[in-house]
């Protein structure tokens, strides 16, 4: 390896809003993982996965989750309210230089807010969007809710081991 040169990644250079919750920020993880500037967006409060244990030395304070530290590495963070016009204006400003989006809402809830793809796409055209959801955006049971056990039996990666 030839230790003059630059330090390079796949994804330097590209910044990520995150806005997903749960198992789903793995993939905000894996991107700053890559190299890629991500920002963490969570709500007042803070996000719901800071409540998620286990806790560093069992004291279920929300900074300290192991769940969330576990997640979230290779991001910064900043606390918007994206159903408020302050910060939909805060996070459009961003998205002006950002070239992804992750989110894992209800499928339609993006859109009802106004910062749908269509939309982002006339802030910053060419944005990639990426939406998480058990069982996609349309469709007749895009609507069910669904954890990823759910989601492996139902795709048949849970039956029966053959051997």
């Amino acid at each position: 390896m030839d230790d003059n040169k630059p330090n390079e990644s796949l994804l330097k250079g590209y910044r990520a809003l995150d806005l997903t919750e749960g198992g789903c920020q793995i993939c905000g993880k894996v991107l700053g993982d890559m190299g890629a500037d991500v920002i963490k967006i969570e709500p007042p409060g803070g996000s719901p996965s800071r409540k998620t244990g286990p806790f560093y030395k069992d004291d279920p304070d929300p900074q300290k989750s192991l769940f969330w530290m576990a997640y979230n590495t290779s991001k910064r963070g900043v606390t918007l309210n994206i159903e408020k016009p302050q910060g939909m204006a805060l996070f459009k400003r961003l998205l002006k230089t950002s070239d992804i989006v992750v989110e894992n809402f209800r499928p339609g809830y993006m859109e009802s807010l106004g910062l749908g793809y269509s939309e982002l796409d006339k802030i910053k055209p060419g944005i990639i969007m990426t939406s998480i959801t058990p069982f996609g955006q349309t469709g007749p049971l895009s609507h069910y809710k669904g954890a990823d056990i759910v989601v492996w039996a139902m795709g048949g990666h849970a039956g029966p081991v053959r051997g």
